[in-house]
């Protein structure tokens, strides 16, 4: 019976790739508000903050928020929260935040299962497992390479040894 948890890697990825994201996003809208003053020239001469600067602002901060609130401080916690334990009597995944949620399905009830790799994997540990077995699917979420393969190698073994496959 192994242990296997969610890889770090895919999370740095998330990071990375949302913050240049959201800093694209600010820039384009940066422009947009110098195309809005350079159309109504008179509009935004007022001293005042005019309705559209009120509401790119509204949508940076609303942004930037989420990117702290979600990728900062809940995704994290729920990476340490995960994990995904495989022995020959079944597959146990354990996770959540703020509510703990296990799932157990035992090895005699598992159908196939389902392998998803994402293009450069390898790097950004977008690896996805999907057991399915009678009455429900498991999903291992951001597996790196290696343990996927591991996984999945084991389940196949135990396909077979009750004459599944």
């Amino acid at each position: 019976m192994k242990k296997y948890y969610a890889d770090k890697k895919s999370l740095k990825f998330l990071r990375v790739m949302t913050f240049v994201i959201i800093v694209c996003i600010i820039i384009g809208l940066k422009y947009l508000l110098e195309y809005l003053e350079g159309r109504f020239p008179e509009y935004f001469a007022l001293p005042k903050f005019t309705v559209p600067e009120i509401i790119i602002w509204a949508f940076v901060i609303l942004l930037v928020t989420a990117y702290v609130v979600f990728l900062l401080i809940i995704l994290p916690l729920w990476y340490r929260s995960v994990s995904y334990t495989v022995s020959p009597e079944g597959i146990v995944l354990r996770s959540g935040v703020f509510f703990k949620n296990t799932r157990y399905v035992k090895m005699s009830a598992v159908q196939y299962t389902t392998t998803v790799s994402m293009p450069f994997s390898k790097y950004t540990s977008f690896n996805f497992l999907l057991i399915n077995a009678y009455g429900g699917r498991l999903l291992f979420c951001f597996l790196s390479s290696s343990d996927l393969e591991e996984i999945d190698k084991k389940i196949q073994q135990a396909l077979r040894s009750r004459g599944g496959l």
